[in-house]
């Protein structure tokens, strides 16, 4: 599976409270000067490659949930959800995640400070 084929998912559950505050900690920001400031994730992650738009955040109270659920309820409306959600085989509920499709490349996933669920092949 190369890396342009996967989609890489992250789970964290009682850390953000937010849409805005799981955004923080992944957006990139950009110093007086224009050059880029890496988020804390992309640090943890080490994401090459970096393309904002190919990264999905998902909070659950985005999706009408006040409180954990599990990852096929959390993650149901991601991209290519269909193609890859029926082989996570974690039931642990979280409230927020994190999907990161290529050309992102995610170097280190085991590096964040979140759960690491694996890859998963998507065919978009």
């Amino acid at each position: 599976m190369t890396e342009t084929g996967v989609v890489h998912v992250f789970l964290s559950r009682g850390r953000f409270s937010s849409q805005e505050d799981l955004r923080d900690y992944i957006d990139q920001r950009w110093s007086d000067n224009g050059e880029a400031v890496p988020s804390a994730f992309m640090g943890e992650a080490q994401i090459t490659g970096f393309t904002p738009m190919c990264v999905e955040a998902v909070h659950a109270r985005d999706t009408g949930h006040l409180t954990p659920v599990p990852p096929a309820v959390l993650l149901r409306e991601a991209s290519y959800a269909d193609q890859w959600l029926p082989h996570v085989g974690s039931t642990e509920p979280a409230d927020a995640a994190i999907c990161v499709f290529a050309p992102n490349v995610v170097t280190d996933p085991h590096g964040t400070s979140l759960r690491y669920l694996g890859r998963f092949a998507v065919h978009g």
